[in-house]
């Protein structure tokens, strides 16, 4: 089963060979012993390419859950007698998961050095169970009540621009000037500002569409126009001098950031000790919205 994954994922008897380090002999030989057993092709095999059938399709997907359960499995048992070890699967905003998460990891790895970290970085709303994701870190509301939420901090957005912008002293005096418009984060055109205890909304004039917040926070560089993002992704350009920070009394800041788990999925110590060590690590990111919660 291993061998026949390892030549439908590598496309070529001779790159699965190289990979498992074994002959390409014992591989071919292998695939069609697999193939005699289950009396049918799993594979077109020409000169020039390998493909699978359906049915070696249908084998491949059944083949790799199986390889997952036993890994769950082996994982669950090494549990049981005290070694956290096995995949965990993470989905992580991209701009957290560079300037922080990934840094962080090798502390995480010298706890646990028995744990996969499988991670996807996304700015989008992944649907944890369909993608088999242990946990997702989100920021902002949640949409879907079917997962267990659990809050790991609270911060702020940030209005940044590669200059200082004369005359912008307040959030109405922003309207119409050219803006990089995140589908993250805001509403079509409309971005929300804080005057007082009130809210308002504050219709910019797009001058870049993107559909994450590495694309804005990279386009505000290039001097685009003006995003508006979570302040953690973009402090440390503002503390070099390579953004100016605009209308900070402003901003919002009671953005909650989430870590979300599939609803009926008994968490494993694997879940449990990653969110504990999160927690500590994103607790001095976000200490600031947390006091500010508190008050």
């Amino acid at each position: 089963m291993e061998q026949f994954l390892a030549v439908a994922e590598a496309g070529s008897f001779s790159a699965a060979a190289r990979r498992l380090n074994i002959g390409q002999p014992s591989i071919s030989k292998a695939v069609a012993q697999l193939e005699a057993y289950l009396g049918v092709k799993l594979f077109l095999r020409s000169t020039r390419s390998l493909t699978l059938t359906e049915a070696g399709r249908r084998y491949r997907e059944g083949a790799e859950r199986a390889l997952a359960a036993a890994a769950e499995a082996e994982a669950s048992a090494r549990e049981d007698g005290g070694r956290l070890a096995g995949p965990l699967r993470v989905v992580v905003p991209t701009c957290l998961a560079r300037l922080y998460l990934l840094p962080w990891l090798p502390g995480f790895r010298d706890l646990y050095p028995e744990i996969t970290i499988d991670l996807e970085t996304t700015d989008h709303d992944t649907d944890v169970v369909a993608s088999g994701a242990d946990i997702a870190l989100r920021i902002g509301p949640l949409a879907d009540s079917a997962l267990v939420a659990s809050r790991m901090g609270r911060t702020r957005m940030a209005l940044v621009a590669r200059k200082p912008l004369a005359g912008l002293d307040a959030p109405h005096r922003f309207m119409g000037r050219p803006a990089i418009v995140s589908r993250i984060h805001h509403v079509k055109n409309s971005w929300i500002f804080r005057e007082g205890s009130a809210r308002i909304a504050i219709m910019v004039r797009p001058a870049l569409i993107v559909d994450s917040d590495e694309a804005a926070r990279a386009a505000a560089l290039a001097d685009l126009g003006h995003a508006m993002l979570p302040r953690p992704f973009v402090v440390d350009l503002i503390e070099e001098g390579a953004l100016v920070e605009l209308l900070p009394e402003n901003m919002i800041d009671d953005i909650d950031v989430w870590a979300v788990l599939p609803a009926g999925r008994d968490q494993t110590a694997r879940v449990r000790a990653f969110l504990e060590w999160l927690r500590q690590q994103l607790g001095t990111l976000f200490a600031e919205g947390q006091q500010r919660e508190g008050k």
